[in-house]
C-alpha cells in the first residue's frame, strides 16, 4: 500500500450503473486477498450512498433528513470518516459528481486520493440495465437519456431506504461530471479494454493508485476475478447485490450485444444524443 499523503485516504470507484464496477471491486479483492474472491464478502469498502456509515459518524438518525439535508452534510461526514482510517479505502460511487444547494460538491475532493472512472459503450448498458432493474429494453434505453434519473428512490423525500437516493443524470452528463469536473486525478478504464487487454487495462489502474503488486499478483487476481468465476459463484451462492426482480446479476459479460438486443430506433437515438462522448471514447 502506498503511504497515506495528509487525509487523502479515499480512492473513488465510479461509474455509471451497469459499467463494470462490481467486476473492478472484484480484482482489487482478489489483488488484495492473495488471488481469491468471495462475492459475498469483497475487500472494497462500500458504497457512497450507505446511510449506515451516515448514521454513524453524522451521530443522527438519516430517516429524519430530506435528501436535500443528507446531500448539505454527507461531504463533512465523509471528511470526519477519512480522519479515521489508517489505510486507503475504496469507495463504490454510482451519484454524478454533483453540487449541493450551496455550491459545494457532495464528492469530499480534500480527503480523496484518486478516482477510477469505469466506462462502458452506453449501447451495451441498455440491456445489462434492462436485466438488473427487471425492466424493459425501452425503459432502460430512456434511462440513460434521462437527465434527471436517479437510483434508490425514496417514498416521499425522506430517506427509508438502505441507500440514499443517487442521483446519476443521463450518461455522458455522468462520463462528464467524473472526468472533467474534480480536482483530484481521475483514469478512465474502458470496460471493453478490462475484456480484451486485461493485464494492461488492470495494471494501469493499479499503477495509478499507487498500489505494490507483482505481474503474478496482477494475472492471479484477473483469473480469479474473470466472469466466468464470478458467474459460477452466483449460481452456486447467489449474489447479495442483486435485485431481488433480477434473474442474475452477472448476465453475459461480453461486449456487442446490443446489436441483438436494440432496434435501430434506439440505436441512432443513442448515438446521437451520446455522439461527442461515445467518439471520445472510440464507441462510434
Amino acid at each position: 500500500m502506498p503511504d497515506l499523503i495528509n487525509s487523502e485516504k479515499i480512492v473513488w470507484l465510479a461509474s455509471f450503473p451497469k459499467s463494470g464496477n462490481t467486476w473492478f471491486r472484484a480484482f482489487l479483492t482478489a489483488l488484495m486477498n492473495n488471488g481469491k474472491v468471495e462475492i459475498n464478502a469483497l475487500k472494497t469498502d462500500g458504497i457512497f450512498s450507505d446511510r449506515t456509515l451516515f448514521d454513524l459518524y453524522a451521530e443522527i438518525e438519516s430517516r429524519d433528513l430530506t435528501d436535500r439535508e443528507v446531500k448539505m452534510m454527507i461531504a463533512d461526514v465523509y471528511r470526519f470518516y477519512a480522519t479515521q482510517l489508517n489505510k486507503l479505502n475504496f469507495i463504490k460511487v454510482h451519484d454524478a459528481f454533483e453540487t449541493d444547494e450551496a455550491g459545494l460538491s457532495i464528492i469530499p475532493e480534500d480527503v480523496t486520493r484518486c478516482a477510477i472512472y469505469i466506462i462502458r459503450n452506453p449501447l451495451d448498458i441498455v440491456g445489462s440495465l434492462a436485466n438488473h432493474s427487471a425492466c424493459s429494453i425501452q425503459d432502460a434505453f430512456e434511462m440513460l437519456n434521462n437527465h434527471n434519473y436517479s437510483l434508490a428512490k425514496q417514498q416521499g423525500n425522506l430517506n427509508r431506504n438502505a441507500q440514499f437516493r443517487q442521483y446519476v443524470s443521463d450518461w455522458s452528463s455522468h462520463v462528464k461530471g467524473w472526468t472533467l469536473k474534480p480536482s483530484f486525478p481521475v483514469i478512465v478504464i474502458r470496460y471493453e479494454d478490462m475484456l480484451t487487454n486485461p493485464f494492461e487495462t488492470f495494471t494501469k489502474a493499479v499503477t495509478f493508485i499507487g498500489l505494490e503488486a507483482t505481474p503474478d499478483q496482477i494475472s492471479a487476481a484477473i483469473r480469479a476475478s474473470s466472469f466466468e468465476q464470478l458467474s459460477s459463484q452466483e449460481i452456486e451462492k447467489g449474489f447479495q447485490e442483486k435485485t431481488r426482480k433480477s434473474k442474475q446479476f452477472f448476465r453475459s459479460g461480453k461486449m456487442g450485444v446490443w446489436k441483438e438486443e436494440l432496434n435501430q430506433e434506439q440505436i441512432s437515438a443513442l448515438r446521437e444524443k451520446h455522439e461527442e462522448i461515445m467518439r471520445l471514447y472510440n464507441y462510434l
